[in-house]
């Protein structure tokens, strides 16, 4: 019974209902572009969520920082902490959360056609619904996903495309009810589209399987999962926009 209710939380928790808040610090530079250094031509009267966002493609092109922000690959330091919170869950009760500590870090490669590398940690801190005696609700952090993304220089028009790896860190040790206890890796592809003026669309996938475990995964099963995180946005003006958090379809 124990592992049945762990296995539906993990597995069907993406069911329930949820709503998400998310502040960001970013900075207003980049690691890597084409500027060399003249910066008469960009207006810096505005707002920081108004200035443009300086790098040349494939590592901006952005209208401002706001726009920049929105992009999981963009060339621009960013630290993100995120709060999800989910008020019904599919064969549990009550609500659960996850507080998400995600920076993302950006990196100068020494290779002309692939020029940055993107990187995005996200460590969660899990509280699960209440699963049922003797587990109940558990608290604790979770597993950690980091991604690297390698962006070609690629000739393409106001669009980016990525690949690289995901792979997740069994970060949560021994509480193996907010962790699966696995090592996972595997390969991941993104493709990100702004053409259409103050909107952003696009696709961040990945497939990951078990390369080994902890002692708390030695009961469950090895993982082989492929999944898609889609990316819908719209802008508005002053830094306001609006879309899709980071919901993914396994």
């Amino acid at each position: 019974m124990q592992a049945r209710l762990k296995d539906s939380f993990s597995a069907l928790s993406g069911a329930g209902l949820f709503a998400a808040i998310t502040f960001s610090l970013m900075s207003g530079s980049v690691i890597a572009h084409d500027d060399k250094g003249n910066d008469n031509h960009y207006d810096h009267s505005g707002a920081p969520h108004e200035t443009p966002h300086r790098a040349e493609p494939p590592t901006g092109g952005h209208r401002n920082l706001a726009a920049a922000a929105t992009n999981p690959i963009a060339n621009l330091v960013q630290f993100q902490l995120q709060d999800q919170y989910n008020w019904d869950n599919h064969k549990s009760s009550g609500y659960s959360n996850q507080f998400l500590i995600q920076p993302v870090a950006p990196f100068k490669m020494p290779f002309a056609k692939v020029p940055l590398l993107i990187t995005r940690t996200t460590l969660p801190y899990v509280s699960t619904p209440d699963l049922g005696s003797p587990v109940n609700r558990k608290h604790g952090f979770g597993d950690t996903t980091f991604l690297a993304i390698g962006l070609p220089k690629l000739n393409l028009d106001k669009q980016m495309v990525g690949v690289g790896i995901s792979s997740v860190i069994p970060t949560a040790g021994d509480n193996d009810s907010t962790g699966n206890g696995k090592w996972q890796l595997g390969p991941a592809a993104v493709y990100f589209n702004q053409q259409i003026p103050q909107l952003q669309w696009g696709a961040l996938g990945w497939h990951r399987f078990t390369l080994g475990e902890t002692s708390s995964g030695s009961d469950k099963k090895n993982v082989t999962v492929s999944s898609i995180q889609p990316v819908l946005i719209k802008h508005w003006g002053k830094g306001w926009y609006a879309g899709l958090q980071d919901v993914t379809w396994d």
